[in-house]
């Protein structure tokens, strides 16, 4: 009976531990992800430091690092006060940790502003590698969204 409690609670123990250190990891890339939504509405280039220097997205195109950034700066020139005239929210993230390897999906929804209402989604997959000074984003996917992934809430 004995043994039969230790086991039962090294069962416990041990999985609490990997699930509060997967908590972490997930809720870091979280913290990303929302910094890189602010980052690109409002065209800071500052977004550049989270994209690892081989970073490509898929889409409609393919865009580079240099690429987007080079967007990002055209943006923030041609923009009243640089800032993009809608919000961008990333909604419905699922977050999967593999070791140093994370593939995060979500939607993210750009909202005009003042008129919330009009809006588009897409739907993204973003596939980040870790190193010794944290997150970097690798890859990105862009599809439009599935029927029921967006709402216009």
């Amino acid at each position: 009976m004995r043994i039969v409690a230790i086991f039962l609670l090294a069962g416990i123990l041990f999985p609490a531990t990997s699930i509060q250190a997967q908590t972490a990891e997930e809720k870091e890339l979280r913290r990303i992800e929302a910094e890189t939504a602010r980052l690109e509405q409002q065209n800071d280039t500052a977004l550049a430091k989270f994209l690892a220097a081989d970073w490509v997205c898929v889409g409609a195109r393919t865009l580079s690092k240099k690429e987007f950034i080079e967007n990002v700066k055209r943006n923030l020139d041609s923009r009243e006060n640089g800032v993009n005239p809608y919000t961008i929210e990333k909604k419905q993230l699922q977050v999967h940790v593999f070791g140093d390897t994370a593939v995060v999906t979500l939607i993210k929804e750009y909202r005009q502003t003042p008129d919330t209402t009009k809006f588009f989604a897409e739907e993204d997959t973003d596939v980040f590698t870790r190193d010794a000074s944290g997150w970097h984003l690798r890859f990105t996917k862009i599809s439009p969204p599935s029927v029921n992934s967006s709402s216009p809430d």
